[in-house]
Order: C-alpha cells, then structure tokens, then sequence
C-alpha cells in the first residue's frame, strides 16, 4: 500500500459501534409505528444488522421503513433472508405494495436517537449516548501522519458533532448525507478527487458506493469491517503494510 494516498473511513461499525444506538432506534421506531397501524411484529437487533449488510438503503429511515414493509408480507423471516442483495427502499415498495414515507420514520426515529431537545444537544435519554467507540483515536492520528485521512458517512452534520462527543476526536474533512447519499460516488470525487485510496466501510452498500466511483476511471479499493476483520486490525494493517 506504498502508493496508498488516501484512508476514507466509515463512521458507523467502523469508529463507533452504532449497535444500542442506531439499531435500538430501528427497532423501537419500527415497532411503534407498526402498532399505529395496529400491526403486530417485533424487531431482532441481529436482524437489522442482517438486513441493513445486504441492502442499498444509505440512511436508517430507509432500513426502518424496509423492515415496517417487510412485516407486512405473509413471510418477514423469508423476506429478510431472501432480500437481494444491493437492493433498496424503492424496490421494497414496489415489491410489498406500500409505503410509509420517510417523514413519519423520522420523526419517530430522531426522538429515540437525539433525545427530547433535539439534533443540536441531544438528552439523557438519547440512544446516542449509548455508542462506544471502536478505535483509539491516537491510531487515527498515526494514519493521518502516514496517509491523507477523511470520513464518508450516512450521518448528517448534527450526528457527526455526537460522533465526535463519543470519540472526543475531531472528524476532518467529512462528508455527510446532508451533501450526499452513499452509494452515490460524488462524496468520494469531492473528497479525494481522483486520487489513489482504500475505502473502509461495514456494509454491502459501502462496497457498491466504491464500484460506483472506479466505474468512471477512477481506481479505489475496500475494505469491509466485519467479525473476522475487526477495525483495529484493519487500520493497523495500512501502518504496517507502509513501514
């Protein structure tokens, strides 16, 4: 990886483990919203980790609404298992017929993730408050004396600022959903350009907004984190492979 110049990192299951966080605010923001429906159904947090590996959905109002729809059908569990890989939101409503709309997920959602008082502060109360980070941040920081370092993530600028609470480390330069939706390949071009990279990333949806940027000439690699590749180890692995 001598020729390496940058290192882009995924915020969510990457630096911070988002798994009492996002996925509890998955679920009980599906639950709830099946209930004012009067529809019984109850969300594994497993489940929605499954779920969201397989899918393109870029942010978790789409993951929460996938998995609302997917209740719905006469068989979740062969649903979820069966889910093509790479699909999205758009495919699942046509699929099932229905939609639930982003702006009722939202409003529901935000209140479990945030807190009570909002984006900008959060509570006692919200789930973000749960999230623990993956990484030393002292090892971002002997990366980023190696390598150029930046972020591409599904988080909004308010969820970076708590990301950034919970790492007590600064995240820059970042690239936030407020500017684009992975897998959409403009993040990476306003980031690095067209310059050589690794992209590290937790799920299918990160690996297809890669593809996505080399399909325009451009040449950048992956990585996904996962059980048998944990985040450590594999940001551990830039130094060494450059020493």
């Amino acid at each position: 990886m001598n020729d390496l110049t940058w290192v882009v990192l995924d915020i969510d299951g990457v630096l911070i483990d988002p798994s009492d966080s996002y996925d509890r605010a998955v679920k009980l923001t599906g639950e709830l919203l099946l209930s004012e429906i009067d529809q019984e159904g109850t969300f594994e947090l497993e489940t929605i980790r499954k779920f969201r590996r397989k899918g393109r959905f870029g942010d978790d109002y789409r993951v929460t609404e996938g998995l609302i729809l997917a209740q719905l059908t006469s068989d979740f569990e062969g649903f979820i298992d069966n889910f093509p890989r790479g699909q999205g939101i758009e495919w699942i409503r046509e699929e099932v017929g229905e939609e639930i709309g982003r702006k009722k997920v939202k409003k529901h959602f935000d209140r479990f993730y945030f807190g009570e008082e909002g984006e900008s502060t959060g509570t006692a109360a919200g789930l973000w408050r749960r999230e623990e980070p993956f990484v030393n941040t002292k090892l971002l920081d002997r990366i980023n004396e190696r390598f150029k370092l930046g972020y591409i993530t599904g988080r909004n600028k308010d969820e970076v600022k708590l990301a950034e609470q919970v790492l007590n480390y600064e995240l820059s330069p970042v690239v936030t959903r407020d500017r684009y939706h992975k897998p959409d390949p403009r993040a990476l071009e306003e980031l690095v350009g067209n310059e050589t990279g690794i992209y590290v990333g937790d799920t299918l949806n990160d690996r297809i907004f890669v593809e996505n940027y080399n399909e325009n000439g451009n040449d950048f690699s992956f990585i996904m984190v996962d059980e048998d590749n944990r985040p450590t180890e594999v940001l551990e692995s830039f130094l060494d492979s450059s020493s």
